[in-house]
C-alpha cells in the first residue's frame, strides 16, 4: 500500500507538471502571436503570456518543489484564464494540471525523502 501511494503521487506530480507546461506554452504561443494593435488587447495579451509562463513555473514546481502550492497556483492561474480566455483548451489544460498537483500533494506521504532532490 506504501509503494502504490508512493508511485500515484510521482504519476500526479509528473501529469500535473505535463499538463501545465503544454497549457502554459500554448497560451503564451497564443498570446504572442495574436494580431490586433488596441490597448485593451495589447493589456489582455501582456496579461495573458505573463498567466502562461506563471502556469510553466507552476508546473515547475509541482515537479520539484513544493507540489501543493504549485498546484494551487496553476488551478488559480486556470480559473484567471478560463475567464479571460473564454474556456480555452490550454486554460482548461492549466487547470487540470493544478488539480492534478493538488490531488498529487494529498496522496503524497509526508516523510517521503525521495520526492526531495
Amino acid at each position: 500500500m506504501g509503494i502504490a501511494s508512493k508511485v500515484f503521487a510521482k504519476i500526479f506530480g509528473i501529469a500535473g507538471f505535463l499538463l501545465a507546461l503544454i497549457g502554459g506554452a500554448l497560451i503564451g504561443y497564443s498570446a504572442l502571436t495574436a494580431s490586433g494593435h488596441s490597448i485593451t488587447e495589447l493589456a489582455t495579451r501582456g496579461i495573458d503570456a505573463l498567466l502562461g509562463l506563471g502556469a510553466i513555473v507552476a508546473g515547475i514546481m509541482m515537479y520539484t518543489g513544493p507540489m501543493r502550492f504549485g498546484g494551487m497556483l496553476a488551478v488559480l492561474g486556470g480559473i484567471i484564464l478560463l475567464v479571460l480566455t473564454s474556456f480555452a483548451t490550454p486554460a482548461i489544460l492549466v487547470f487540470a494540471g493544478g488539480i492534478l498537483g493538488i490531488i498529487g500533494a494529498a496522496v503524497k506521504p509526508a516523510w517521503w525523502k525521495f520526492w526531495k532532490r
